[in-house]
């Protein structure tokens, strides 16, 4: 029963691909198609998770400035020093002591500035540590602002994490959009799969007909339509695949120049095994299902037809 199951496989899979050689072009457009359409969302998303990346080297821009109080003693700025050295959440920071950020205001002051710092009978400036955070994440920096801010012996906790927030609204949005856009082009595979073959099909009409007549099962007759669908799917993918890498190549020869002189080295992964794997497996998906829909519709209206006779 088995080895019958297995040569009945066999068969249908080999046919599939016979009658993909004989219509090489019209296999090779539609393939082309489910390519070029898979290929765009898996573009966006390339250039998305990029860009993440990207926003996880900023640490410089979620600096914390933590002012301490104008009275804070040595023994106070020892033991927020020794708190800071324990957060897990820090990655680094440093100590600006208030004579030296004293120093640094005056050798910064224009003429007019320095006459208004001279008449100042004292240092109105407090010692601050100034932390980088390992997270870019808004609320994440948040939390550690409000957790420095009701330490002892601190003034003020601030932080400018606007661009932090707007980029991840705007990362939310754009994996929402990149969604939006998968699905609808789903559908559209869908229906081009699907017309494809019931116009397989309606070309095989006469000989599924026979096939049901001599007691061929809906199984057995679906069986190489769904190869077909399974086919188109992988076939497209690996397209994609194709197409994505030459873009991404394009892409990172022409950042490299741009790159340099911003002294970074960001480039878009030319290997992604995860989402190359997701593309091929949706694409499989998208082509059995497309098939499946078609020729389980496309067959029911041939018996009817058969029994109505």
């Amino acid at each position: 029963m088995m080895m019958h199951w297995l040569n009945h496989q066999s068969q249908a899979f080999q046919s599939v691909l016979a009658r993909m050689r004989q219509n090489i072009a019209a296999t090779l457009m539609i393939c082309l198609v489910i390519g070029v359409t898979m290929c765009l969302p898996s573009l966006f998303y390339l250039g998305l998770d990029g860009l993440s990346k990207l926003s996880n080297h900023l640490h410089q821009e979620t600096e914390i400035s933590v002012f301490l109080k104008l009275e804070a003693s040595k023994n106070t700025v020892d033991e927020i020093d020794a708190l800071l050295a324990k957060n897990s959440q820090i990655q680094a920071y440093h100590f600006v002591g208030k004579d030296e950020a004293w120093q640094q205001l005056k050798s910064k002051a224009n003429n007019t500035a320095n006459e208004v710092i001279n008449q100042l009978e004292k240092n109105p400036l407090p010692d601050a540590f100034f932390i980088q955070a390992k997270s870019t994440d808004p609320e994440a920096l948040e939390a550690l602002r409000s957790e420095l801010q009701n330490t002892p012996g601190v003034a003020q906790a601030l932080l400018n994490a606007d661009w932090a927030k707007r980029l991840a609204s705007l990362l939310s949005l754009s994996k929402m959009l990149i969604i939006f856009i998968s699905l609808l082009l789903a559908i559209v595979l869908l229906v081009i799969i699907g017309n494809t073959i019931r116009m397989q099909i309606l070309t095989q009409k006469e000989e599924i007909e026979v096939s049901y007549l001599i007691g061929a099962t809906h199984r057995f007759i679906r069986t190489p339509f769904l190869y077909a669908g399974l086919l188109y799917g992988l076939f497209g993918a690996l397209l994609a695949i194709l197409m994505m890498t030459g873009m991404v190549l394009a892409f990172n020869y022409a950042i490299a120049s741009l790159s340099h002189l911003y002294n970074s080295d960001f480039q878009l992964p030319l290997m992604h095994s995860k989402l190359y794997l997701t593309l091929i497996c949706t694409a499989m998906f998208i082509g059995l299902a497309g098939a499946y829909f078609a020729v389980t519709r496309t067959l029911e209206k041939i018996v009817k037809a058969q029994t109505s006779l």
